[in-house]
């Protein structure tokens, strides 16, 4: 928020047009365009407009502060909302590049600035299939990043769900249980539908590893979340997953129909792409 858009909320607050906000001050006209962010107004005529609208001075900066920080962070979290969307679509890498096209000339702060880049560069190193090829600086500055968070916040919990695989399966257990804990002293916001993606996200790890019965445990947890209408996905994909690892331990066809009657519903629901790669998993690992 600009001073000029601050200024405006103050003004309607206090049921006042703009003569008698800028009060012989500055000119109508000229504090018109205050407010429309075309002029600026001088430190010694703020503080006097503040001081005749009986607006704190203190108050007022702070806002000023606090809503501009915010405003930022509004715009790194549609940035990352965006990269996470990209990551499931087809030509991901290509999509993601573009955004960090868009990172790049983002005006906000230098930490938000180089936060944001971080994590892009994360998805796209997460692209990467050869470990030959991976960036191991990259990657233990991203495991610092999460591990330096000072809480299970919604934004540490999103960051974390997004790079699970930079941490073997049996950390991954160890971590859940701790932000499992945390959690029960207090909650955020979005955390079942992240816990739904981090769960997720490990189990399909546990699979590759072979721990089929090490990731029964996490399956259990995943059916103590709420399932919304929103999760229908994440519930969708804990049944793949806990078919797929009873087919493991039986080798009863049925767990294998099960799971290709969903892998089937990720087309008719509109998500092809996703779809061909958990085919992919699917075929990869369904003999253990």
């Amino acid at each position: 928020m600009t001073v000029g858009e601050l200024l405006k909320e103050y003004r309607i607050k206090q049921n006042k047009n703009q003569q008698e906000f800028s009060a012989g001050i500055v000119s109508q006209s000229y504090y018109s365009k205050v407010e429309k962010n075309i002029h600026r107004i001088t430190a010694d005529d703020l503080l006097l407009l503040l001081t005749h609208n009986a607006i704190p001075v203190k108050n007022f900066f702070e806002k000023l502060e606090i809503d501009s920080h915010q405003q930022q962070l509004n715009q790194v979290n549609a940035l990352f909302e965006e990269v996470t969307k990209a990551n499931y679509s087809d030509n991901s890498l290509a999509k993601i590049k573009k955004i960090k096209e868009k990172a790049v000339k983002l005006d906000v702060e230098d930490d938000l600035k180089n936060e944001m880049l971080l994590i892009i560069d994360g998805f796209l190193e997460s692209e990467k299939d050869d470990p030959k090829t991976f960036d191991f600086n990259l990657r233990n500055k991203l495991k610092e990043k999460i591990f330096l968070m000072p809480e299970y916040d919604t934004h540490k919990l999103s960051v974390y769900a997004n790079f699970v695989d930079l941490y073997d399966f049996d950390s991954n257990r160890q971590i859940i249980k701790q932000i499992v804990k945390a959690l029960e002293k207090k909650k955020v916001e979005r955390q079942d539908e992240i816990l739904f993606a981090i769960l997720l996200n490990v189990l399909q790890q546990g699979i590759e590893e072979k721990k089929d019965s090490e990731a029964k445990g996490l399956i259990d947890l995943g059916k103590q979340l709420n399932v919304l209408p929103e999760f229908f996905l994440y519930r969708e994909m804990l049944t793949f997953y806990e078919e797929l690892i009873a087919y493991h331990s039986d080798k009863k066809e049925m767990h294998l129909k099960k799971c290709e009657l969903i892998l089937e519903s990720f087309e008719w629901g509109g998500m092809p792409t996703f779809g061909k790669e958990m085919t992919k998993f699917f075929n990869k690992y369904k003999e253990k």
